[in-house]
């Protein structure tokens, strides 16, 4: 296939495979937690820090391969990233020990977790403003789906094959990715190789707010933590997606140890509540254009504290009920599919001259806030749904605190 020529499909599909890899991979041995804690001796606490050093290695991932991709080009972090991970996923099947599972998982982030950076640097490098938000809310969708199937798919593997074979998967897909990368997949970045705008793709002055040059990395950071614009959006995406995480982070201990379901029922019931997240996506790509990105994020936030109030009373009300613990979770992950698209459209637009260090930055701040929240409820797990509710409660209301500490300006155009 020539490089210079893959068809939009064909992008898709390798930018739907580069995003969902890490986000596949938090979910798909969910089911397995249990039984990876017996066959370890892992405590509670461990298990959860199999999630938490990973999201803390999604962070510096985040940090490091969008200034790499600014500098050496967008294709070669992908492979070595995409290598790492493979890498890493072999340790993980073969860990014999928590301390060998928790710094395989760690490195898993630090390689796969730079495809969530760069897979939204190539949209912005090679697609005008129009199909950037139908490739932005399609890859947000294939994220929120691959949470959906990935438990499925991993309960059904351990309980025929056992929760090693998990990784082993996971190692294939890896692989397969990859090879594709390798062989036709073009560099995007704006002056190397191969066709970067096609016409008409840059629009000159079109919300191009550019950061003022900088001599350095550090100081290019510095820019942009004073930009209200960027800390706006990096800080409502951070603690939105805290109201969700604690669940991922807690709920198969909760209902698969407390409430006492299956492997195969509790990944069922994880699918419902991210069946939420795909219609929050769908709201996006279809309101985009009457609401913009500042109206699409203000309606999330209110959905989102509305039910967090709504999940902590039906879990104080009813603490033993599944419904209580699941349901309220419908529409805040509605909300979480309708701000994360929403906030990574409007973060990169303003800043197209740097956008791999915007978007690291960006999703460095997201997921560092994801791994300090994730201690804290890896900290308070006792079985119960108390700590993963109260935190996203906490999170819900500084979501606000957020929104109201830097509020919109004006819009982009919507063209």
């Amino acid at each position: 296939m020539n490089r210079d020529r893959l068809s939009p499909a064909a992008w898709l599909l390798i930018l739907l495979a580069v995003v969902c890899l890490p986000r596949i991979t938090i979910d798909i041995y969910l089911p397995s937690l249990p039984v990876i804690g017996q066959a370890l001796q892992l405590s509670e606490f461990q298990l959860s820090l199999t999630m938490t050093v990973y999201m803390a290695g999604y962070a510096v991932s985040m940090l490091v391969c969008g200034p790499l991709a600014d500098r050496y080009g967008r294709r070669p972090v992908l492979i070595g990233g995409t290598a790492l991970y493979l890498l890493a996923t072999i340790a993980c099947a073969l860990a014999d020990s928590g301390g060998m599972l928790i710094a395989a998982r760690l490195l898993q982030a630090l390689g796969g977790c730079c495809g969530t950076v760069v897979g939204r640097v190539i949209v912005r490098d090679r697609f005008q403003k129009a199909e950037q938000v139908s490739y932005l809310s399609w890859m947000s969708s294939g994220m929120a789906l691959s949470p959906v199937v990935a438990p499925l798919i991993g309960s059904v593997i351990d309980v025929a094959l056992g929760w090693r074979w998990v990784f082993v998967v996971l190692a294939v897909v890896a692989a397969g990715v990859l090879l594709a990368l390798c062989t036709v997949v073009p560099e995007t970045k704006p002056g190397r190789h191969g066709p970067v705008h096609p016409a008409g793709n840059h629009h000159a002055g079109e919300d191009d707010r550019e950061l003022p040059v900088q001599p350095g990395l550090l100081r290019l950071y510095g820019s942009l933590l004073h930009d209200r614009h960027f800390l706006r959006h990096s800080l409502i995406i951070s603690a939105i997606y805290c109201t969700y995480f604690p669940f991922v982070a807690e709920s198969s201990l909760v209902l698969q140890r407390t409430l006492g379901l299956s492997q195969v029922q509790y990944a069922g019931v994880f699918a419902l509540t991210i069946l939420g997240y795909l219609g929050g996506a769908s709201v996006f790509r279809r309101r985009f254009g009457a609401w913009g990105a500042e109206g699409v994020i203000g309606r999330a936030l209110r959905l989102n504290l509305l039910f967090a109030v709504v999940w902590a009373a039906a879990t104080l009300v009813f603490p033993g009920s599944l419904l209580a613990i699941v349901l309220p979770m419908v529409p805040i992950m509605l909300s979480v599919g309708m701000s994360i698209p929403a906030c990574q459209f409007a973060v990169m637009q303003p800043h197209a001259g740097a956008v791999g260090a915007v978007s690291g930055l960006f999703f460095f701040i997201q997921m560092a806030v994801t791994a300090l929240f994730g201690l804290v409820v890896a900290s308070l797990s006792n079985g119960s749904p108390a700590p993963m509710v109260g935190v996203s409660l906490v999170a819900s209301v500084l979501a606000w605190g957020a929104a109201w500490a830097f509020p919109a300006g004006t819009d982009a155009p919507h063209t």
